[in-house]
């Protein structure tokens, strides 16, 4: 009889890095469960996604006539600008988009080869927060699978978001998988974004 076991929770090989300077990157990632990652981080409105087609114009609450951020470098802490500029940027054609406080979670209605999921914390946060994405996973509780199958929710990545900033989730897999995101921990008077696309 032949056991094939997977080697979960063996830290992701990188296969590219990309740092576009000022905090805004992209990695490319394999996981030991077989799952390609493409993640990509940035300040939220400064830096616009990389991967997308279009440019949307951050809003200009809180910036002089020449572009520059007033008082505290910041968009003003608990307006609707920053979810209002994530909602125009990731939101559109998603599957998934929920605007809350400190934490959301969100996962696939059904088995999928790719799905996409961006998290965001307001910059009126003082938490870093945690964003984890996870797959399930069945595996034989016996012999010859006597018994039925175990499912589980496995977390292949998880990463910080630092307030004002996003981190966006790209997954690929050769097979279809359920895909979880899960944010969490940025405090009960933070705002949080997020959207998913599959």
């Amino acid at each position: 009889m032949n056991v094939v076991r997977k080697k979960l929770g063996q830290p992701p090989r990188v296969q590219a890095s990309l740092d576009f300077g000022d905090g805004h990157a992209i990695q490319v990632l394999d996981l030991a469960s077989g799952i390609h990652l493409v993640v990509e981080g940035g300040r939220a409105i400064d830096h616009p996604p990389a991967d997308r087609g279009k440019t949307v114009a951050p809003p200009d609450a809180g910036l002089t006539e020449g572009g520059e951020r007033t008082g505290s470098g910041k968009p003003n802490a608990r307006t609707a600008d920053e979810q209002t500029w994530f909602r125009n940027t990731f939101c559109n054609g998603a599957q998934a988009c929920v605007q809350a406080w400190d934490w959301t979670f969100s996962q696939t209605d059904h088995a999928v080869g790719h799905a996409n999921g961006v998290g965001w914390v307001g910059s009126e946060g003082t938490n870093n927060a945690t964003f984890t994405v996870s797959i399930w996973e069945c595996v034989c509780s016996g012999p010859f699978c006597i018994g039925g199958e175990d499912c589980f929710w496995v977390v292949n990545w998880s990463g910080v978001i630092v307030p004002g900033n996003y981190l966006s989730l790209d997954t690929n897999s050769t097979g279809s998988v359920y895909v979880r995101w899960e944010l969490a921990g940025a405090g009960g008077g933070t705002q949080v974004s997020f959207a998913a696309r599959y």
